[in-house]
């Protein structure tokens, strides 16, 4: 099957010789204190990454409209006339999300390489963009009672186990329901579950089990424990000890996720697979990223008195970074409040101005 050239993002060796050396200098590792250090050289990989593909993916498309002159500096290829073609094949092609993604990525890029250069105009672009992805993507339909989705992974762990199944897909449908058992139980971001490593970051404490992240692998820069429920221990001993040797190709492979051909299984893979499951599971795909809205939803909906516990809970610094995932389950508390005071104030009337009329059938 041939990928579509429209959706490619190029990789840094394929781009011309003046967007290379730009996005060099512009991603040079070097000293803060150094007076030439480039913009994107405190990015982190994962940051670098995403910069690197939604760059790739505006020169994919300059290649495509016949726009990329090899001899124009590359800042000067972006203009309105361009990006606004951009943006709108974008939005055929994508979710409202990743538009914005992708034209955030090469705002960020171009200020990166030509700091300078005066780049409110693509800004208010990105603002625009950001508003119409926060507008289309409503997560209250997706969201499940944290109880619910454990409650199924538990059963499903257990239907698995007690079967006599043993075979490599078996073992993936243990694995993806241990997935989801451990995302409700802790809501981590993808890239630390995905880089869970045995001894490293997965430690036994001596009765549970503990996830220990350090700083370079954490988004917020701080060390992160997280304490998993002594109720994971049995099945996560299950998996380490019966059902990943059923996959596991390598018994040097250290890595707690193993995908079908014997090795680690990346972010993009367990992304799909815990969607899929969901999807078949609950009738809607809840991605990753949902499993933190609903602990935060439900924590505020059941226990709003506990609402500082949720920035902490999702290894968010500032409380403020919470607020999106507050909306949601703010939303959904004062509507049941207000349901339940309209009742109230009906049963008040109710018995305010019993008998104080005839009564049906009197008149």
């Amino acid at each position: 099957m041939t990928r579509d050239p429209l959706r490619c993002c190029l990789h840094v060796e394929h781009w011309p010789e003046a967007d290379q050396t730009a996005w060099n200098r512009a991603t040079s590792p070097g000293h803060v204190l150094d007076d030439d250090i480039g913009r994107g050289a405190t990015w982190r990989p994962v940051t670098r990454e995403k910069m690197r593909k939604g760059y790739g993916r505006w020169l994919s498309f300059l290649i495509s409209i016949g726009g990329l002159d090899p001899d124009t500096a590359p800042a000067d290829r972006i203009v309105l006339e361009n990006v606004r073609p951009y943006v709108l094949l974008l939005q055929d092609q994508v979710e409202t999300w990743t538009v914005w993604t992708y034209v955030v990525s090469l705002y960020l890029t171009a200020k990166a390489v030509e700091p300078e250069r005066d780049w409110g105009w693509l800004y208010r672009i990105t603002a625009k963009l950001k508003i119409a992805r926060q507008a289309s993507r409503s997560k209250l339909p997706k969201l499940r009672p944290p109880v619910q989705i454990a409650a199924w992974a538990y059963d499903r762990l257990d239907t698995l186990q007690a079967g006599s199944d043993r075979r490599p897909t078996t073992a993936l449908h243990y694995r993806d329901a241990l997935l989801i058992a451990v995302l409700i139980n802790c809501p981590m971001r993808l890239r630390n579950l995905v880089m869970i490593r045995i001894g490293r970051h997965l430690k036994w404490t001596g009765d549970t089990y503990r996830l220990d992240f350090t700083p370079d692998e954490v988004k917020t820069d701080r060390y992160l424990s997280l304490p998993l429920p002594a109720i994971l221990t049995p099945y996560l001993d299950t998996w380490i000890n019966e059902w990943r040797p059923v996959l596991l190709k390598d018994q040097d492979i250290d890595t707690l996720w193993i995908g079908i051909r014997g090795g680690p299984i990346y972010e993009r893979g367990i992304y799909e697979r815990i969607r899929r499951t969901t999807k078949a599971v609950f009738g809607d795909a809840i991605n990753p990223h949902l499993f933190r809205d609903i602990a935060v939803t439900s924590v505020i909906d059941l226990t709003p008195e506990n609402i500082g516990i949720t920035a902490p809970l999702l290894g968010h610094i500032n409380p403020k970074t919470t607020e999106e995932h507050y909306m949601h389950a703010n939303q959904m508390l004062s509507g049941r409040r207000y349901r339940n005071s309209i009742t109230t104030l009906r049963e008040q009337l109710e018995q305010e101005f019993v008998g104080s009329g005839p009564r049906r059938g009197e008149r």
